[in-house]
């Protein structure tokens, strides 16, 4: 392990901007028993480049609003609160998954899809496990901001590009976080973690950004377990996360531990698949 590279690497974590205070705002709103719409508005509106990624988000079809709206007032009138919190935060998703990550082979196109992808999974699982409002934004979170980490680690997965393939080579059977730890001395969820941390956001949220590839941290709570299967679904049913998606595995107690059934979920499979089709053809 290059000391000196895992130093640099943490001071880039420094560069990423912090979590837009506008979001941060709008979800307190969003917590309010009576939320006021007005207000809520003007806080997003505040934003540019939140709220223009609302509207192009709120106006796919895979929210089926029943006319397009070009105003954020009209679109809280037709959406639930939970929905707002989901495309408050993917529109957030969108901001930071704004470049291509060169390094782990994925456009910023796919990457805001594969986040998106994650965030629709994660909201059809927390509902067949009927989890709380509170546990559903977290949810949403976590999956749609998991691969945060990816971004300060992109410069030095390009640098190290040649050390990834020799290490892929001589040990194929290995996760992609094994062969970023060995390259890099840390993987891109316990860098994506720290700064969940370091903004201020609930250790639980934290955590499970940082155990979304590790098979025995993933287990440690329904959350985190929760952001890691939406993960690997989200790259098993075609809305992969780059070029490492194919150098993870489905850990087996996964499943058990979240107390699901295969059948229970082939269903809300085909709708997180139609849903986010629909999303990518109306964005790009």
């Amino acid at each position: 392990m290059n000391e000196l590279l895992l130093e640099r690497i943490f001071d880039k974590v420094e560069n990423i901007p912090p979590f837009p205070e506008t979001a941060q705002k709008a979800l307190t709103i969003l917590r309010k028993e009576e939320v006021d719409f007005r207000e809520l508005e003007r806080v997003v509106k505040s934003d540019p480049g939140i709220a223009a990624n609302f509207l192009r988000l709120v106006n796919s079809p895979a929210f089926m609003l029943p006319q397009k709206v070009d105003s954020l007032f009209k679109a809280f009138m037709y959406l639930g609160v939970n929905q707002i919190k989901f495309i408050l935060l993917a529109s957030v998703a969108g901001v930071y998954f704004n470049k291509d990550l060169k390094g782990y082979g994925i456009s910023a196109q796919d990457i805001w899809i594969h986040s998106l992808a994650c965030g629709v999974l994660g909201e059809i699982l927390g509902n067949l496990l009927n989890l709380s409002y509170e546990k559903i934004e977290s949810l949403y979170i976590g999956c749609l901001l998991h691969d945060i980490g990816k971004i300060v680690l992109n410069l030095y997965t390009t640098i190290e590009k040649e050390k990834f393939q020799e290490v892929i080579k001589k040990e194929p059977t290995w996760d992609f976080n094994q062969v970023e730890w060995l390259v890099l001395g840390v993987d891109h969820g316990l860098v994506g973690g720290y700064l969940f941390k370091k903004w201020g956001f609930p250790e639980e949220i934290s955590t499970a950004i940082r155990a979304h590839h590790d098979p025995d941290l993933m287990l440690q709570s329904r959350l985190s377990a929760l952001v890691a299967l939406s993960n690997i679904l989200a790259n098993m049913i075609g809305f992969e996360g780059g070029v490492d998606c194919f150098y993870y595995k489905v850990p087996e107690n996964l499943i058990d531990y979240l107390g699901l059934d295969f059948k229970d979920w082939t269903e809300p499979l085909r709708e997180a698949y139609k849903k986010v089709f629909y999303l990518h053809r109306s964005l790009f």
